[in-house]
């Protein structure tokens, strides 16, 4: 009995030293493992040159990457426009007194020919000016008679020269003043008395339309807008910083969306100022062939041709500013470094800015996603 107690203690404490002796042959063994992998990772994340950026294979999907593209020369610049009249085709009607509407012939949409009668208005002051016409007319009329009476008197050598002289005299200022009070009279157009009438000066159709009958209008009031609707132009309004790239006679494409096909023109007047709030100027396009369904007012859409002076040009996207000063870009160096590069760079404009130092053409550059890269920069440009 003691004997097989003995055996049994045997054989536990074997057991027991060979599962010890086990577990410390693994224990080496995953010793081992765990210094290779830190080992190969060791060499996995050796140190990268400053500025360089390592990215796993995974987060190359969240960037956007192009290639710099040789300078192309010229470059479509887009803006916001409208139909118009061309502007030596267009014509106000105005009253010329203050006056007020009694009769309307002319309504908006009609096609008139030139003289046609388009309102009729009574007016106070037209009354007046007739008459200051009818009294200069008299007042002519009887110094020429006076005139006439002392040459008459001097020829037959009773008269005095000193009143002819001074009777010639007279003749002159009436007739001054009789040219004076018609030409007033002129500006007032047809009509007798009190009453103006409004006629078409051209042939064309009736834009705009403001006579209202009873209405009151004081003088210069623009009563009808008339214009040629086979002289159409497009205005646009260009941003200043692609003014610079448009010439005279440069192409143009312009989009109307009540037209399935873009109209072709060209840039026919450049504006001299720039609005101050949009800081647009206005470029007057003339169209190759007019189109009957275009209409004034009508909103568009022009490209216009702009030289960009064989300039690198790269997408504002692209560029982030560090320090609050220096504008970078990162180029893609190898399959997964991106190396962030300091930049020269002009003044942007369309979503482009010209590089005028920094890259070359054919380097692939990260045109979306560089903050991922770089948490230190502070903004995009």
């Amino acid at each position: 009995m003691n004997k097989k107690f003995k055996g049994l203690r045997d054989m536990t404490r074997f057991s027991t030293v060979a599962a010890c002796a086990a577990a410390v042959v693994w224990g080496l063994a995953g010793c081992n493992a765990s210094q290779a992998q830190a080992e190969a990772a060791a060499v996995k994340q050796e140190p990268l040159p400053q500025g360089v950026v390592q990215l796993q294979p995974e987060s190359l999907k969240m960037l956007d990457i192009a290639e710099v593209a040789e300078p192309q020369g010229t470059q479509m610049a887009w803006a916001p426009a409208r139909v118009g009249f061309a502007e030596d085709r267009v014509a106000t009607v105005t009253v010329p007194l203050a006056a007020r509407v009694l009769s309307v012939r002319a309504h908006v949409g009609d096609m008139v020919k030139a003289g046609d009668e388009l309102a009729t208005l009574v007016s106070p002051e037209a009354l007046r000016v007739r008459y200051e016409v009818d009294a200069a007319r008299t007042a002519h009329d009887v110094a020429a008679v006076e005139v006439k009476r002392h040459q008459t008197m001097m020829d037959k050598g009773v008269g005095v020269d000193v009143d002819l002289r001074a009777a010639q005299a007279k003749l002159r200022e009436t007739a001054q003043e009789l040219a004076r009070a018609q030409g007033t009279a002129a500006l007032l157009g047809q009509g007798g008395g009190d009453r103006l009438v409004l006629r078409a000066p051209r042939a064309g159709v009736v834009a705009e339309r403001k006579a209202m009958v009873g209405s009151s209008f004081e003088p210069g009031a623009e009563l009808f807008l008339i214009g040629d609707p086979e002289a159409m132009n497009v205005v646009a309004d260009v941003f200043e910083s692609d003014l610079p790239g448009i010439r005279l006679g440069s192409a143009v494409q312009v989009e109307v969306p009540q037209l399935a096909k873009p109209l072709q023109g060209k840039v026919r007047h450049l504006g001299a100022t720039l609005d101050k709030e949009s800081r647009r100027a206005a470029v007057i396009v003339q169209l190759d062939a007019q189109n009957p369904v275009l209409r004034a007012g009508m909103q568009a859409r022009v490209g216009v041709q702009v030289s960009n002076q064989h300039e690198m040009l790269i997408p504002v996207t692209a560029v982030l500013i560090k320090d609050e000063s220096r504008s970078i870009v990162f180029v893609q160096t190898g399959e997964q470094r991106f190396e962030a590069r300091t930049v020269n760079l002009g003044h942007p404009g369309r979503g482009l800015v010209p590089v005028i130092s920094g890259l070359k053409v054919g380097e692939k550059i990260v045109i979306r996603g560089g903050l991922l890269l770089d948490g230190a920069a502070s903004q995009l440009l």
